[in-house]
């Protein structure tokens, strides 16, 4: 042992190090999602960690697969993210390779994504050829294997030494403890001696495969950051080679011999941590915790080696009887260790996952799970195989120990020589977690790619039951597969054929017959059906489902499917007009017919943009500003001026405007904050008065207002809208409150939450007559059911966004503005599936939006004076990337 680490030593003094790490793309600048204008000139790639520059690229290829970039990758915002630039692209679908070095824990990690630009649509095929990334980096577990295990026994050997052997009362064996101390000091120097052999192997190791993954040299794989975390782990190594040498020309050891192994051994686990899932977070406590972590695991996993290699051994060498006593001795002082070692690694172990990734279903899904749950059930037995010895063996002793007649030590042998063999393999999976990929890793490429997709209901008529089930369920073709029976899931008797018809009435198409074929036929089973149905294209299509019967009437379902692609289905293009001269445009309005109208609260304009031509007019008049806009049934466009306290309209055929002053509304504060406006079914103009707890309601035919007090102080009312009904909503959002006002009766209704809104400022109705409020502080749109008085909140993903306006595009998504961030969100109420959309021009400070009459969205950029909009493109699915769904829905309709 002794030549073998005189060698180590030697070759330390000459070796030179290396490691493994691995960071996963957060998003890339532009992405498979949304389409890059034509002429895009770079590329920005953001990542979960750190990146070494020096060893990380990034290569953008063209169709052929040559690279196309300027080979001048570099940082971007923070060593977080990468940038390359390229000549301006044309319209194509391009190819991206990533390979990036962690800062943290030195691993190599390729990758790829495509991305389109101009009016493209990528290929669905192309996505099943992009390989996934490496779940688990084999060889850097593999060699940092022996390390783990190594570091493991020297400091669980130290820390039970200490606490197990140099506090045990050792009056009873004190005849034989010049031999017994002789004994443990040589089996102590025997396994910290093998467990410092693995350290050293294991560094070497990591430096050999480091060098080879980076195809360099050992000298610059040293200059990374993780190089400098080895050069410091590889010091240590050094330093406790010189004291272990120190410590074996003792005669015995003593608690002060031991201390600097144990301050360098704890400084070595600390090397560990820096170079962990942990340091990556970026997240002090998570590093605290991995260090408290392996600190305990150690003291577990180490303790139970220093029992079996050097405790027990030692001992033997006792006679029989001090044998058996001292081995039953020492058993309490080891389990006072052991549990407190396993309900410390039981607190921070989940505690760590939490910092690391809070989603249950991910870490359920994933292979790093997997491994966790192969780590818990390799424990789970480690700890039963204590629990029984500690409970049978041991208290069967207790009660036998007068008699003398027990048999400890072994039993205990036998048992902790099977744990350290668990110790080993659970040690083992740990290397392959450290050098594994976290579970939103392993996912980021399949959540964008996997579909989730189809239509499931139950239909039913007064005699029978319709299982139908439709995938992928988008536009194109489509299989159909329709279960019928009687209500107790037997086949009806009568009926042996089905005709399925589709039809589209909004667009005129009458029904056509879809063949249908039995595929399954069985006296006690439902008899299932197949056909192809094909939607021409998104929107809604009406299905007629009728079994045949002979000796009794047919029975037949007639319903509506609303087919529209999921988010993840769609390609989306942000086309951004600038302003020809500079403006802060704030509110867009649709008119119907062929202009989007513009407020612009810095000056006393109205802005319109033609949408045949693409050109801007300005029209002014005698004020300050436009805020916000709204359509009377005449066609006319309304606004506020609030800086001047007046309202005004605009005749969209003789561009004229005209404008009228808001009466004082309070003796003691005389200035009015008019905001929102509102036209009724009547054309009465409603506004809400801001800072005077009030709406007011203004008859144009009278020239009348009539002021509507809020029930609440410091209300402070903000938005309005009309639902189907003509009641006028608005928003309260000094107290987290909205309600609706009866036109005709003036009768004020008010809703709230138990805990009130943040900020509502925006107010929406869909096609079922819910409301959908921003909660423009609250991170959040929140969905609210009139009927039901219930609330459904759905957070937006970025905590810094302030959701505002929102628009509905052809689909019935929600698309809404994110004010002070460059992306767009739009949700899915149909599928709950929520997605950003990023806006090419950075600090575009987007508050509101409208849709024209083709569903198409658009908005404002204010700081950056443009007016944009996004275009979608939808991609067919395919069948292979498609997962059906499991959720039903069921129906029950009289014939």
């Amino acid at each position: 042992m002794k030549k073998i680490l005189i060698v180590l030593l030697i070759l330390s003094l000459t070796s030179i190090p290396f490691v493994s790490a691995h960071p996963f793309t957060d998003e890339t600048i532009p992405n498979l999602s949304s389409n890059a204008p034509t002429g895009v000139s770079e590329v920005i790639v953001y990542f979960s960690e750190p990146v070494e520059l020096n060893f990380s690229t990034l290569k953008v290829l063209d169709n052929n697969g040559n690279q196309i970039d300027n080979k001048d990758t570099d940082y971007y915002q923070d060593e977080k993210s990468l940038i390359v630039t390229t000549s301006p692209l044309e319209d194509g679908v391009y190819t991206v390779t990533t390979k990036v070095l962690s800062k943290v824990d030195g691993h190599l990690v390729p990758g790829a994504f495509l991305f389109a630009v101009g009016d493209v649509v990528i290929d669905p095929k192309l996505l099943e050829n992009q390989s996934s990334a490496e779940l688990i980096f084999f060889p850097e577990a593999g060699a940092r294997f022996p390390g783990i295990v190594g570091q493991t026994i020297v400091l669980g050997v130290i820390i039970a030494s200490l606490i197990i052997w140099g506090t045990q009362n050792k009056q009873l064996i004190k005849e034989e403890l010049e031999h017994i101390e002789i004994t443990h000091h040589q089996k102590f120097m025997s396994i910290t001696g093998i467990g410092l052999m693995l350290i050293f192997i294991s560094n070497v190791l990591m430096i050999a495969v480091q060098t080879v993954r980076l195809e360099t040299t050992p000298i610059e794989a040293i200059q990374t950051n993780f190089g400098s975390i080895w050069l410091i782990r590889m010091a240590i190594t050094i330093v406790l080679l010189g004291i272990w040498f120190g410590l074996d020309r003792k005669r015995n050891l003593t608690t002060k011999t031991q201390i600097p192994m144990l301050i360098a051994m704890l400084a070595l686990i600390g090397t560990s941590s820096l170079i962990g899932h942990g340091a990556a977070s970026g997240e002090t406590p998570a590093l605290i915790l991995d260090y408290i972590h392996n600190l305990v695991a150690a003291v577990w996993i180490g303790g139970i080696f220093y029992f079996v290699f050097t405790l027990l051994p030692t001992l033997s060498k006792l006679k029989e009887i001090n044998k058996e006593k001292m081995s039953l001795a020492l058993i309490p002082r080891f389990s006072i260790a052991f549990i407190i070692s396993i309900g410390i690694v039981i607190i921070t172990g989940p505690t760590l996952m939490w910092f690391l990734e809070s989603d249950v279903g991910l870490i359920t899904d994933s292979v790093y799970g997997q491994l966790i749950m192969l780590k818990i059930a390799i424990a789970a037995v480690m700890i039963s195989l204590g629990g029984f010895f500690q409970f049978r063996v041991q208290k069967n002793a207790e009660k036998n120990f007068q008699s003398q007649k027990f048999s400890v030590h072994k039993k205990l042998k036998r048992s902790l020589k099977i744990d350290a063999a668990l110790g080993v393999i659970l040690l083992g999976v740990v290397a392959l977690l450290t050098n594994g990929t976290l579970p939103e890793g392993e996912f980021q490429n399949v959540n964008a790619q996997e579909i989730v997709y189809g239509f499931k209901t139950i239909e039913f008529t007064d005699n029978a039951k319709f299982e139908i089930q439709i995938s992928p369920f988008s536009s194109g073709v489509n299989t159909i597969l329709v279960k019928v029976s009687d209500f107790d899931n037997n086949p009806i008797y009568d009926s042996n054929q089905l005709k399925v018809k589709i039809a589209n009435p909004s667009k005129n198409i009458s029904p056509i017959e879809v063949p249908m074929q039995i595929t399954e036929e069985d006296s006690n089973m439902p008899t299932e059906f197949q056909g192809e149905i094909t939607f021409g294209f998104s929107g809604e299509w009406q299905l007629e489902i009728e079994s045949q019967r002979t000796e009794n009437a047919n029975e037949s379902k007639i319903f509506n499917v609303l087919v529209k692609p999921r988010l993840e289905n769609i390609q989306t293009q942000i086309v951004e007009y600038e302003f020809p001269e500079n403006a802060k445009p704030l509110y867009p309005l649709y008119d119907g017919k062929n202009s989007i109208w513009i407020s612009d609260p810095s000056a006393p304009k109205i802005w319109e943009f033609k949408l045949d031509t693409q050109e801007f007019s300005s029209y002014s008049f005698n004020g300050l500003a436009t805020m916000f806009l709204t359509m009377d049934s005449t066609g006319k466009i309304w606004f506020t001026d609030s800086p001047r306290n007046q309202i005004g309209y605009i005749d969209v055929e003789t561009k004229e405007i005209t404008t009228k002053t808001i009466p004082n509304l309070d003796p003691v504060m005389a200035t009015n904050k008019p905001i929102f406006i509102q036209a009724d079914f009547d054309d009465n103009i409603w506004i809400s008065i801001v800072n005077k707890n009030k709406i007011l309601k203004y008859i144009p035919d009278d020239d009348v207002f009539k002021i509507l007090e809020l029930p609440e102080r410091d209300s402070l009312p903000f938005a309005l809208s009309i639902d189907s009904d003509g009641n006028i909503w608005y928003t309260a959002t000094g107290i987290g409150k909205f309600g609706y006002i009866d036109p005709n009766e003036g009768k004020i209704t008010q809703y709230s939450k138990e805990i009130p809104l943040d900020g509502p400022e925006f107010l929406l109705f869909d096609k079922n007559e819910n409301v959908w409020i921003a909660e423009h502080t609250g991170t959040a749109i929140t969905k609210f059911n009139p009927v039901l008085e219930t609330f459904e909140k759905i957070s937006v993903p970025d905590e810094e966004a302030l959701p505002f306006g929102m628009t509905f595009d052809r689909y019935g998504n929600i698309w809404f503005a994110q004010h002070v961030i460059d992306s767009i969100g739009v949700y899915d109420p149909d599928n709950n599936d929520l997605k950003e959309i990023p806006i090419p021009t950075e600090g575009s400070f987007i508050q509101f939006m409208t849709s024209d009459k083709n569903g198409k969205v658009w908005f404002v950029e204010q700081e950056g004076n443009k007016l944009g909009t996004v275009n979608i493109i939808e991609i067919p699915v395919n069948i292979s990337q498609v997962k059906t769904i499991d959720s039903t829905e069921i129906k029950y309709t009289e014939i």
